[in-house]
């Protein structure tokens, strides 16, 4: 496996060609931006093809549930696919304490889950998604205590509370996977990049300036 450093210190060290990192304009933080975005876009390629997304690719945000909702952070796709996978929830922080799994719905269809042969008893939780947040309920009241765990594949895995650091956590990606990021984002992006900052205006101006120089006659000694 690797971290995201040095996932994006192997692609600044191609695309500077070796230069000294304070020589170069691409900064890791831009690196690292785009390499979310290529992994995002390639799992969303993997998985629209049929493929089952590997278990590297989830990780788990731990949240606490609101009466205004919890605001969901992005994930790759859309809220009602294959994305999240589970949602559990548990009543207190104890190390003791398990969390259980919860239903997941569409917001639009809680009325009906919560009075169908799918739900067993009129207290039992489930969690609706509405407008990227999710809502706890225990029947037709809103669920404000407790803690929940989102397993999911999400767009940005550095926001992700159970994410530690660039230089100590492997990224949530499939090893096999990751030679194919780093094509994909020097090919896409710094082929553009490159092509734009090997002449800059003050470049093209010198080059301008010593084509339209005449070279020096040399005095012919008698």
């Amino acid at each position: 496996m690797a971290t995201l450093n040095e996932i994006a210190y192997n692609i600044r060290n191609v695309v500077s060609g070796g230069v000294a990192p304070d020589d170069t304009d691409v900064s890791l933080r831009q690196i690292k931006f785009m390499v979310h975005y290529h992994r995002a876009n390639l799992l969303m390629k993997y998985t629209d093809n049929g493929k089952k997304a590997s278990n590297m690719c989830f990780q788990i945000d731990r949240v606490i549930p609101s009466y205004q909702g919890v605001e969901m952070k992005s994930v790759v796709g859309f809220n009602d696919n294959r994305a999240i996978r589970s949602i559990a929830y548990k009543e207190d922080s104890s190390d003791d304490s398990l969390y259980s799994l919860l239903p997941i719905v569409q917001h639009h269809d809680r009325m009906f889950v919560n009075n169908s042969r799918f739900i067993l008893a009129a207290e039992s939780k489930i969690a609706t998604l509405s407008d990227r947040k999710i809502y706890v309920w225990e029947g037709d009241e809103i669920v404000s205590e407790g803690h929940l765990e989102i397993n999911a594949i999400f767009s940005n895995p550095t926001e992700v509370s159970s994410y530690g650091t660039d230089d100590t956590t492997d990224y949530p990606v499939p090893e096999e996977l990751i030679p194919l990021i780093i094509t994909n984002v020097l090919q896409a992006e710094f082929r553009i990049m490159a092509g734009t900052n090997s002449k800059t205006p003050n470049n093209q101006v010198d080059e301008a300036k010593t084509k339209g120089k005449k070279k020096p006659q040399q005095k012919v000694q008698k």
